[in-house]
C-alpha cells in the first residue's frame, strides 16, 4: 500500500479568536413557557440544541465549532407568530440550521423555502452555506452577513408541520477563521479494474488567518487491500487528480485542506470492482405443441412461463428477447454472464438448455408468433404432439447457435431465486451481436414429465439485488484482457482431422503471449496448469497446432488460453472452452431435377433461356454446416455466369442453344460430395421435347412439329395415293 505524506508549514498568526457576537435574544409572540438561551462560544459536539428537549448536536460540528449559538424552543416549530429578536454587538455572519424536512417533508434534500414557508428568510437574503452541520435531524446551514447597525435581527416563524425540529441560530464575528471549503469530492465511487478515478475538487478559503497563505492540499490512503498501490496524477498535492488502483477491493482515501490554522477533511470510499449489470427481458412467447394449445397458437403467459416435456402431451419451448443496446459500449465486453430466475415448481431431474437464435432470424416482435412461425423450431410441419422433445426432431439448428448454457438438475423451486452457472458461450453470443437485440430459446430435453415453471416478468416479485422480475441476464461489463472467439466454437462438434486451435487476441498495453492447456475433464483452478496437458507456452500469435496431440472419438475436450500482457505485467486466466470429437460421415447431395430440357424465350426473353437448379445436401452436422459450390463443366455452348454460386438453389440465364453441364459440390469442412446437372436448350419447345431420350413422335404428327393440326392433314393429303418409289409393282 502506498501512503502519501505532505509537510505543511504552520501559520502562527490568526484572525479573530473571540467568538462572542450574540449578546441577547428576545422571544416574541410565543405560546411556550420555555424561552431561548444564548450560549456564548458553546457550539460543539454534544451541546444541547433546544431548551425544551434533551436533544444534542451529534458528531463533528465542523466549521461551526466554538461559535455562539442560541438554544431555541422546539415547540415553536409550528407557531405561526413566533419571532426571535437576536441582539449582536459586532458585524459578522448569522447562521440558521434548518431541518431538511421543512417545506416538503423530505429529509434527503435541502429545505424548500418560500411559498409561505419561511418567506422572510429568503427576503432577508439567507443563502445556503458551504459548511455542513450535524444537527439532531438532517439539516442545512443558511448564512446571512450582518452588521451591528441595527444590532437586532428579527427572525420569523418556521411554522411547518412536516419538520421535526425548530431551526437553531448561530453567529460568527467578522474575521473569524473558517476552515477551507472543499467541493467536488463524492463520498463514494466505483471504479472498474484498469480505470482511473478522476476527481476535480475545488478548494476555497476565506483568507484567514491573517496574513493569508495558500491552502495546502494532501491526498492520503487511509485503507487499501494488501499489496495495493495507489497512484495520484499529477501528484498527491493537487485537488484535481486521476487516481489509479492496482488491485480489486475497497479503498478509503482522504483529502485534507489546511489553511494553516484549520483543516477540512473529505473521505471517499472507493470500490474497485468489475461493473455488474442485470437486464430484464423485453418480450417473450411460448411455443406450444400440445393438447391444450396447438402449434398455430400464439401464447404469451402473464403469470408463469412453462418449459415442458410432458407425456400429457405438454410440449412447451420458451422464446425470450432482451435489449442489450444500452449496455454495449466501446472498449467493454460482456463477461461472466449468467441467468437469474425464480422457479415456482418443477421436477428436480429436469435440465434447461439455452440456445441463441442467429441474428439473421431474429424477430423484431414476438407478438402473434407460434410454434409454426418461431425460428429454430421444426415447423414445416410441426412434429407430432406425442413425440418427446429432442434436438434432432424438434429443433432447426441452421437458425440456432451452439448450446449456450445448461442449468440443472436440482434447480431450486418453491419460489426461490437462483442463478445459473456462468457461460463463456453466452458471453460470446452477446458480444457477437450487432443490432442490440438477442433472442434466446429455453428448452428441456429431459425425460418425460420434466418441466420448469418460471415466474413471468410482470408477475414476479422483484429480485432483492436487481429490483427486476422474470428471467434476467446478469454479469459484468469490463475491458477485455482475455482471449475470445475460440475456434472450434464453444460446445461445437468436430472430428479427428482438427489440426489447429485459434482465438481472437484482446487489446493490449504491451506484448501479449499465451499459454494453452487442454484436457478431458473439469479444470482444477488451484493448479497453474488446471491439471491439463500443456499444449504450448509463450505463444505470440492467435493459434496453436494440435499436431502430435491425439484426439479420441466420442470425447469432449476442454481448453484454456491464458494471456500475459507485458505492458501491465498481468496474467489473465482464460475461460474454459470445449469441443467434442465425433466420427464424420460424408455428406450427400442430389439435384431435384438434374436433367432439364428448355428453349429460348421460356422466360420471356427470345435471346435466352432460364433454368433453375435446386441441390439438396444432407450431413451429420460435423464438423460444420454444409457449404455449396456450383460450377460449369466446360465452356460450351457458351460460358455462363453463376452468381451466387454458393447457395443451394441457382437461377441461370443461358444465351445459346445446345447442352450445358454443371456440377454442385457440398462440403462439411472436411469431406465433400459432388453431383452433376445438365440442361439442353432448344430453339423451340418442340426441339427441346425432341431432345428427350423418351420422346415418341405422335403417329399423326406427319410434319414432326410436335403439333397435330391441319398442317399435318395437308401433309397427309398431299401424299394421298402416292406410290413408294421403291415398290416394283404398279401402284394401281
Amino acid at each position: 500500500m502506498m501512503v502519501c505524506l505532505a509537510v505543511m508549514a504552520p501559520i502562527v498568526s490568526a484572525g479573530v479568536t473571540d467568538p462572542n457576537i450574540i449578546t441577547g435574544v428576545i422571544h416574541v409572540n410565543s405560546e411556550q413557557t420555555s424561552h431561548p438561551i444564548v450560549v456564548n462560544g458553546g457550539l460543539a459536539e454534544g451541546a444541547k440544541i433546544f431548551v425544551d428537549r434533551d436533544t444534542f448536536f451529534y458528531g463533528d460540528v465542523g466549521a461551526f465549532e466554538g461559535l455562539d449559538y442560541i438554544q431555541t424552543v422546539m415547540d415553536d416549530k409550528t407557531d405561526p407568530d413566533v419571532e426571535y429578536h437576536v441582539i449582536i454587538n459586532k458585524p459578522g455572519t448569522l447562521f440558521l440550521f434548518v431541518d431538511n424536512r421543512v417545506g416538503d417533508g423530505n429529509a434527503s434534500n435541502p429545505p424548500v423555502l418560500g411559498e409561505g414557508v419561511m418567506n422572510w428568510a429568503i427576503e432577508m437574503g439567507f443563502e445556503v452555506s458551504p459548511f455542513a452541520i450535524n444537527f439532531s435531524e438532517p439539516a442545512t446551514a443558511y448564512a446571512l452577513p450582518v452588521s451591528d447597525d441595527p444590532n437586532t435581527i428579527v427572525l420569523g416563524p418556521q411554522n411547518d408541520g412536516s419538520s421535526r425540529a425548530m431551526y437553531t441560530i448561530a453567529a460568527a464575528p467578522a474575521g473569524w477563521n473558517f476552515p477551507p471549503v472543499v467541493e467536488g469530492v463524492p463520498s463514494s465511487a466505483q471504479v472498474a479494474p484498469g480505470e482511473t478515478l478522476e476527481i476535480n475538487a475545488v478548494v476555497s478559503d476565506d483568507g484567514f488567518p491573517d496574513p493569508p497563505a495558500a491552502v495546502a492540499v494532501q491526498w492520503t490512503v487511509e485503507a487499501a487491500p494488501s499489496e495495493a498501490v495507489v497512484t495520484f496524477d499529477p501528484d498527491a498535492y493537487s485537488p484535481q487528480v486521476e487516481i489509479g488502483f492496482s488491485e480489486l477491493g475497497e479503498y478509503t482515501l482522504k483529502l485534507t485542506a489546511d489553511d494553516g490554522d484549520k483543516t477540512t477533511e473529505k473521505i471517499i470510499q472507493v470500490a474497485v470492482q468489475i461493473p455488474e449489470y442485470a437486464l430484464a427481458c423485453t418480450d417473450w412467447a411460448e411455443a406450444c405443441n400440445d393438447s391444450n394449445r396447438g402449434p398455430s397458437s400464439y401464447y404469451k403467459p402473464t403469470s408463469y412461463m412453462y418449459i415442458r416435456n410432458h407425456s400429457a402431451p405438454r410440449r412447451r419451448i420458451q422464446f425470450i428477447s432482451f435489449d442489450i443496446s444500452e449496455l454495449k459500449q466501446a472498449g467493454k465486453v460482456f463477461a461472466n454472464t449468467y441467468l437469474t430466475m425464480r422457479r415456482r415448481t418443477g421436477h428436480s431431474h429436469a435440465v434447461m438448455s439455452v440456445y441463441g437464435v442467429k441474428e439473421d432470424y431474429e424477430m423484431l416482435s414476438l407478438n402473434g408468433q407460434s410454434w409454426n412461425t418461431l425460428p429454430g423450431l421444426q415447423n414445416t410441419p410441426a412434429p407430432p404432439m406425442a413425440w418427446p422433445i429432442a434436438p434432432e426432431t424438434h429443433l432447426d439448428f441452421s437458425k440456432l447457435s451452439n448450446l449456450l448454457l445448461e442449468y440443472g438438475p436440482n434447480v431450486p423451486a418453491g419460489n426461490a431465486w437462483s442463478d445459473s452457472p456462468t457461460s463463456a458461450a453466452l458471453d460470446e453470443f452477446l458480444n457477437a451481436d450487432t443490432n442490440g437485440t438477442v433472442l434466446l430459446m429455453f428448452v428441456t430435453f429431459s425425460s418425460e414429465d420434466a418441466d420448469f415453471e418460471i415466474f413471468a416478468r410482470d408477475h414476479d416479485t422483484a429480485h432483492p439485488d436487481t429490483g427486476l422480475g422474470g428471467i434476467q441476464i446478469r454479469g459484468n461489463m469490463m475491458a477485455q484482457t482475455w482471449a475470445s472467439n475460440p475456434s472450434p466454437a464453444i460446445n461445437s462438434n468436430t472430428t479427428q482431422m482438427l489440426s489447429t486451435l485459434s482465438w481472437t487476441n484482446p487489446p493490449a498495453v504491451g506484448e501479449l503471449t499465451y499459454d494453452v492447456y487442454i484436457g478431458t475433464g473439469e479444470p482444477n483452478y488451484a493448479e497453474p496448469d488446471y491439471g491439463y496437458d500443456v499444449l504450448a507456452t509463450g505463444v505470440t500469435g492467435n493459434s496453436v497446432s494440435l499436431n502430435g496431440y491425439p484426439l479420441e472419438v466420442n470425447t469432449t475436450y476442454y481448453w484454456i488460453v491464458d494471456a500475459y500482457d507485458s505492458g501491465t505485467e498481468t496474467l489473465t486466466r482464460g475461460y474454459v472452452w470445449s469441443f467434442t470429437v465425433l466420427d464424420n460421415l460424408a455428406p450427400t447431395v442430389t439435384v431435384t431435377e438434374p436433367v432439364q430440357y428448355i428453349w429460348l424465350n421460356n422466360a420471356g426473353d427470345p435471346e435466352s433461356a432460364t433454368v433453375v437448379f435446386e441441390a439438396v445436401g444432407e450431413d451429420d452436422g460435423i464438423p460444420g454446416p454444409l457449404t455449396y459450390l456450383w460450377e460449369q463443366i466446360g465452356a460450351e455452348p457458351a460460358e455462363v455466369v453463376i452468381d451466387p454460386n454458393d447457395v443451394d438453389m441457382i437461377t441461370l440465364v443461358l444465351p445459346e442453344t445446345g447442352t450445358y453441364d454443371f456440377s454442385v459440390t457440398v462440403s462439411d469442412g472436411e469431406l465433400t460430395a459432388t453431383t452433376g446437372a445438365q440442361v439442353f436448350v432448344g430453339q423451340t419447345p418442340c426441339e427441346a421435347a425432341q431432345a428427350k431420350p423418351d420422346y415418341v413422335q405422335n403417329p399423326a404428327d406427319f410434319n414432326n412439329d410436335c403439333f397435330v393440326d391441319l398442317s399435318d392433314f395437308a401433309f397427309f393429303a398431299a401424299q394421298w395415293l402416292e406410290c413408294n418409289p421403291a415398290m416394283d409393282a404398279p401402284c394401281r
